[in-house]
């Protein structure tokens, strides 16, 4: 398949690279439709962060359709259209259960791997999801493809913000910045 992989500060490419297979009985994989860059992805390739292994394929933001269903995985079927989060979650340890899913103890963020151990992203054709059940969420009816990748990132980054700052109904907030959170 081909994907967009990091190589170094400011070398990344578009190659082929084998296509991901389940590993565990609670993967799926996923035909990826729509991609977005988000400025997080930035930081390994102007070398604000290090670490990343050369060759991992880039991003956390995707959307897709299921194609395998792992023997496990209860909640989804082939054919679903689904949107993720940037990072896998178990919907069962602490930080799950308090709703803090990015914290999950057993979680992975798409796209950085790091001494080998890591997950690939969805800025390729197709891409790994573990522990899926808790990881992907499908796209409601009535709401596009290109909508919904808007959902796993960018939305839920503001309203997490906007909840946190207890921001009331109607009320007036200002915000500042260039990007597409604020």
């Amino acid at each position: 398949m081909q994907a967009l992989t990091f190589h170094d500060i400011k070398t990344i490419q578009s190659e082929s690279v084998p296509d991901p297979e389940i590993e565990s009985p609670t993967d799926v994989i996923v035909e990826v439709r729509l991609t977005a860059i988000c400025g997080s992805d930035l930081h390994p390739y102007h070398g604000r962060e290090r670490g990343i292994d050369p060759g991992t394929v880039m991003g956390h933001e995707f959307v897709g359709e299921i194609i395998e269903v792992g023997r496990e995985v209860t909640s989804l079927n082939k054919g679903d259209k689904v949107f993720t989060p940037f990072t896998t979650n178990c919907g069962t340890c602490f930080y799950c259960k308090k709703g803090l899913t990015c914290r999950c103890l057993h979680g992975q963020l798409f796209g950085w791997v790091e001494n080998g151990a890591g997950l690939n992203g969805g800025q390729a054709e197709f891409v790994r999801v573990p522990l899926a059940d808790s990881t992907l969420l499908q796209v409601p009816g009535g709401v596009t493809l290109e909508e919904a990748l808007l959902l796993g990132d960018v939305c839920s980054t503001g309203f997490f913000c906007a909840e946190n700052a207890e921001v009331e109904p109607e009320g007036v907030v200002a915000i500042l910045g260039c990007g597409p959170v604020g």
